[in-house]
């Protein structure tokens, strides 16, 4: 499958335990429960959603940057509820060659390898279904979950960005990456 052809219809990733898949308006309760918890977004560096509604519309741009091929955003829901519990994004997308991975995952999940078990479905649909070249993401130095996160999933530390724009924020910010010649 190519670039473009991955743009034809929204690619949904079934794993063990998770469903990644295009977000639905009758999601948008679950997503602002759990991303108006501030630990959730303390390294998100982005407001919250001040309502339900507000919701709707991010998830009216989520598609929309779906449909202009910038950005892919899955919903993480569990198989056992259906429920929304997080989101992985891939996107940001480079000539079709490069793109960032970011995620965020409801604080009643953590520690559960829920994260990982997504990251490794959607690192392997990037490098074989949308032929990038490199995956990155970039992570405050404080948050060790993230930064765990990607070393489990083979990213390599190449710096540190001295007061980077991260959202609404200028703080530091590491810069990891996973090359496709390093993905087995």
């Amino acid at each position: 499958m190519s670039f473009n052809e991955s743009f034809q219809e929204f690619p949904s990733i079934e794993t063990e335990r998770l469903l990644l898949r295009e977000l639905q308006s009758d999601d948008a309760e679950d997503y602002y429960n759990y991303f108006s918890d501030h630990e959730v977004t303390r390294f998100w560096g982005y407001d919250s959603p001040k309502d339900v509604k507000t919701v709707a519309s991010t998830f009216a741009r989520f598609s929309n940057a779906f449909k202009r091929k910038e950005r892919i955003v899955w919903g993480i829901s569990s198989k056992e509820t259906e429920k929304i519990i997080g989101t992985c994004i891939l996107g940001d997308f480079v000539r079709g060659s490069m793109a960032n991975i970011s995620y965020n995952l409801s604080k009643e999940h953590w520690k559960k390898g829920i994260m990982t078990e997504a990251v490794r479905e959607i690192i392997p649909f990037g490098f074989k279904n949308l032929g990038l070249n490199r995956i990155q993401a970039m992570v405050m130095p404080e948050n060790n979950a993230s930064i765990r996160l990607l070393e489990k999933c083979n990213f390599k530390k190449e710096g540190l960005l001295r007061a980077y724009s991260f959202g609404t924020l200028f703080t530091d910010t590491l810069i990891y990456s996973l090359l496709a010649e390093e993905f087995n």
